[in-house]
């Protein structure tokens, strides 16, 4: 009798002991699964956060604007983020030519301009929300095939490119590559037809000067600014830019010849500068003479694109 109490003793003890353990460990694995929980529910486990995203963090930006940062901002950008008060970026992510230092006057001229936001960010990238020649910067890169003349971005007074004469017309010049590509879209035109005679070439600081002044012996400033170029921002200075006519006129094409050029000229390097409607963005009155050198990839892509060169720099040729 006794025997048979003493293991009915043990078994509950037995009973007792497996519950325990078995309680222990169902604790621990409840307890693990719920920091494990904790863990998950966190906005973002900062152990696997870089520096710069735990500064965002701390900014004020969430997960998902930290994600859209990375994948659509560039470097420039994120640099400056790290630096700035936090602002909401959920209309300029996609944007690819955004700056932030520039964030504030897209949205006030957007407001007075009532433009697409792709369209304010680059006419303010262009500093046209602000008058013409009221900022101008000095071109450090005056000899590149690509390089911006207008009228924010002045070439330096010094600066004279290495010139040759043009083949079929000496008195002229321009630079290398700019000469042959013109002599291909000449001949190019004689076979449509068309006789194209260049007449303004490479022109000096100083004779820009001079003919920039001549001009204002007959117009007020505001109006010979919508024709001429002030010393410093002429193309012909690069040695890029030409002033073409037809056979039969002094200064201009014909609407046949015109007709030809815009949708031809890009196969040998060259875009219409200055053209109808876009004195907004240029500051110059149509000018459907003056062409423009900037290489067969770049004019092809003007041409497709049907932009302005000054849009076109900003949108494909500036690091933003």
């Amino acid at each position: 009798m006794k025997k048979k109490y003493l293991l009915t003793i043990l078994a509950i003890l037995f009973i007792i002991l497996v519950g325990i353990i078995s309680l222990l460990y169902f604790k621990t694995d409840v307890l693990k699964h719920f920091f494990e929980k904790q863990e998950t529910d966190l906005p973002v486990n900062q152990t696997q956060m870089t520096e710069e995203e735990i500064k965002l963090q701390e900014i004020g930006y969430n997960e998902l604007e930290r994600e859209k940062i990375y994948e659509y901002m560039s470097e420039k950008n994120q640099k400056e983020l790290l630096n700035h008060p936090y602002v909401d970026l959920t209309d300029f992510y996609e944007i690819p030519n955004f700056e932030l230092k520039n964030i504030d006057r897209y949205l006030a001229y957007q407001t007075i301009s009532h433009l697409e936001l792709q369209d304010c960010v680059t006419q303010v990238n262009l500093n046209l929300d602000k008058p013409f020649y009221e900022e101008i910067e000095e071109i450090e890169d005056p000899s590149s095939i690509t390089v911006l003349v207008n009228k924010y971005h002045a070439l330096p007074a010094t600066y004279e490119p290495d010139l040759i004469p043009i083949p079929s017309f000496p008195n002229l010049k321009l630079r290398e590559e700019a000469t042959y590509a013109l002599e291909k879209l000449i001949a190019a035109a004689k076979e449509n037809g068309s006789i194209l005679i260049p007449y303004s070439t490479y022109r000096s600081y100083e004779y820009q000067d001079g003919l920039y002044q001549k001009y204002l012996q007959n117009d007020p400033v505001d109006v010979v600014d919508t024709y001429s170029a002030r010393p410093g921002h002429s193309e012909h200075q690069t040695g890029l830019a030409v002033d073409i006519r037809s056979e039969e006129h002094w200064s201009n094409l014909t609407e046949k010849d015109y007709a030809w050029m815009k949708e031809n000229s890009y196969q040998y390097g060259f875009i219409i500068r200055y053209t109808k409607d876009n004195n907004k963005i240029t500051g110059y009155k149509e000018e459907p003479w003056h062409i423009r050198y900037i290489g067969i990839e770049h004019a092809t892509k003007v041409h497709e694109l049907n932009i302005t060169y000054d849009e076109y720099y900003d949108l494909y040729l500036t690091n933003h």
